[in-house]
């Protein structure tokens, strides 16, 4: 991500076409250091709750370091909802997750911690935001609770993720293929055809549900949150397009690791092993993006259509799912 030489901001590689004004840039800017000027207390409120339900309930605050958006992906968000007809303002007094925070409890405690939790965000003086309290326990990719939450007097917002050390270990293990449906590349590659690229992102999906297969849910999760499912699989994705998002998931997370590695042997480097969502914007080098290295050439042969459907695993709330993998 760049700086223009008149002040504004413009993206790279596939996000290229993402740009902000000067003006936009400011904007941008100044909202992204009222949340860097606040983190220092919420970190420290945050620690606070952690340690008063540790000895309890399990508790752990998991990827603290990473507490602060980073300012190039607020203005990645910004620019992408400009192109959408929505002013930077806007989206400054709507973000939520500048500040964002993961706690993480172990399933036979993860209910009444959290409960617990909220307990304790009300006593400093938080409130969740309406519509923003999320149990996303029974959607097929993404397990956990998330919610954002908001002080009365200050205004203060920051997010808060729930989870299990299992459900926040595979968050991170599929956060390549989170980028892969976001990046656009899909796009890309199909050049364009909308239908096409919207079965690369059901193939993303039905990946992300590969990780899940195994994991304990919750007891009494129910009692949590609105319960919401964001995503539908779809059976009907063909299995030759699941296959090539498996590899361009395999070898943007090659990418990534041989980064993250390289920037941990620079001296006074501190690099967490789980991938940030800014990973890409703090490790990028001069060269292609990954993202561009997993477009297929275009000598490359299309694979035959008529391939049989896939079946997909069933998922009850309540029980660990079960299910055959793909």
């Amino acid at each position: 991500m760049t700086e223009t030489p008149t002040g504004g901001w413009q993206g790279e590689g596939p996000e290229a076409h993402l740009q902000l004004t000067p003006e936009e840039n400011r904007t941008a800017i100044a909202r992204w250091q009222r949340a860097q000027a606040a983190r220092g207390r919420l970190d420290s409120m945050m620690k606070t709750i952690q340690q008063g339900t540790a000895e309890t309930h399990g508790s752990r605050l998991e990827g603290l370091e990473h507490s602060l958006k980073g300012l190039d992906s607020f203005r990645r968000k910004a620019a992408t909802a400009a192109d959408r007809g929505v002013s930077v303002e806007a989206t400054g007094r709507k973000v939520e997750d500048l500040n964002r925070y993961t706690m993480s409890f172990p399933p036979e405690t993860y209910t009444e911690g959290t409960k617990r939790a909220y307990e304790q965000l009300r006593e400093h003086g938080y409130e969740p935001i309406p519509g923003k309290e999320q149990n996303l326990w029974e959607d097929p990719v993404y397990k956990g609770v998330n919610t954002s939450w908001q002080n009365a007097e200050t205004q203060e917002k920051f997010e808060l993720q729930f989870h299990t050390p299992d459900s926040f270990r595979i968050k991170s293990e599929t956060h390549e293929l989170y980028e892969l449906a976001r990046s656009g590349v899909f796009e890309e590659i199909t050049e364009g055809n909308q239908e096409q690229a919207d079965e690369y992102k059901a193939a993303s999906d039905i990946l992300q549900n590969e990780y899940y297969q195994d994991i304990d849910i919750p007891p009494g999760v129910e009692q949590l949150a609105e319960r919401k499912v964001r995503a539908t699989l779809d059976p009907g994705v063909r299995p030759h397009i699941i296959e090539e998002v498996r590899t361009m998931e395999a070898e943007l997370k090659a990418e990534n690791a041989a980064k993250a590695e390289s920037a941990r042997q620079e001296p006074g480097a501190e690099i967490s092993p789980e991938v940030s969502e800014d990973l890409s914007e703090l490790l990028r080098d001069d060269g292609p993006s990954p993202l561009d290295r997993l477009k297929p050439s275009a000598q490359q042969e299309p694979a035959p259509s008529a391939l049989p459907a896939v079946e997909l695993p069933q998922q009850n709330l309540g029980q660990a799912p079960k299910g055959p993998r793909l």
